[in-house]
């Protein structure tokens, strides 16, 4: 006698979905974040070039400066009200009526509330041979007719005495928020003098000869004085330095 086969049905694969479906949900989601992180990246960049932009035209009155802004995320560096580091130069700027040159300065712990302080700026600038003499014109007596130089790589004032050129090499040294210039060589035409052959108003006119840099912002002091055939090379550290 001929039985009929029960009715055979696929057993269920414990709710599983298809292994296609499943690689379709992970490739979507990676998707999703990819575009999602994008995003937020480029909203970073965005907020980025803002802050630079910003920061570059508040200077402005100061000069043509490029600024960036450094770390990542800018984001939340803002949310905080604190940007990491800011990087600030400069080929020519002009502070409180003085002319510099080459100005190269990084800012830490930027607030971005400008009323409170600067974390720690480190900073370097050329004051151009122009801007030394007038600075020494504030606050020195120079013999007439001497200006700043650079010879042979060193700092020098040149000028004229019993109608033959006149060249002193100085010494500039960093003494705080003040830079201080002595005579270490002098040269009347091709002849070299020790200073205690050469007057005596004219050696204390040369000696001990300070450039006050108190017009800089608060906090910040001398650490370096280099010549540069430019001018003088200053370098500059400060903590809690106050832009306003």
């Amino acid at each position: 006698m001929t039985t009929a086969r029960t009715l055979e049905y696929p057993q269920p694969q414990n709710g599983r979905p298809p292994r296609r479906r499943r690689t379709t949900i992970i490739v979507s989601a990676i998707v999703i974040v990819l575009t999602l992180i994008i995003g937020a990246i480029a909203a970073d960049r965005v907020v980025d070039y803002m802050t630079e932009q910003r920061i570059a035209k508040s200077l402005e009155t100061y000069g043509d400066a490029e600024v960036a802004v450094e770390g990542f995320p800018v984001l939340t560096q803002m949310a905080a009200g604190k940007l990491d580091t800011v990087h600030i130069t400069a080929a020519e700027a002009n502070y409180e009526g003085v002319d510099f040159a080459d100005v190269d300065a990084k800012l830490y712990d930027v607030p971005t509330d400008t009323s409170r302080p600067v974390g720690t700026v480190d900073a370097a600038a050329v004051l151009p041979h122009s801007t030394l003499d007038e600075l020494a014109a504030e606050h020195a007596s120079l013999p007439e007719g001497m200006e700043f130089t650079t010879d042979d790589g060193e700092l020098a004032l040149k000028g004229s005495m019993f109608g033959q050129d006149l060249l002193v090499g100085i010494d500039p040294k960093a003494d705080g928020r003040r830079a201080v210039v002595n005579a270490s060589t002098i040269r009347l035409g091709s002849a070299e003098f020790s200073l205690d052959r050469l007057p005596g108003f004219l050696t204390s006119a040369i000696s001990d000869i300070v450039i006050d840099l108190d017009f800089l912002p608060a906090g910040l002091e001398l650490t370096d004085i280099t010549a540069t055939e430019a001018g003088l090379k200053v370098r500059l550290h400060g903590t809690g330095v106050s832009l306003e």
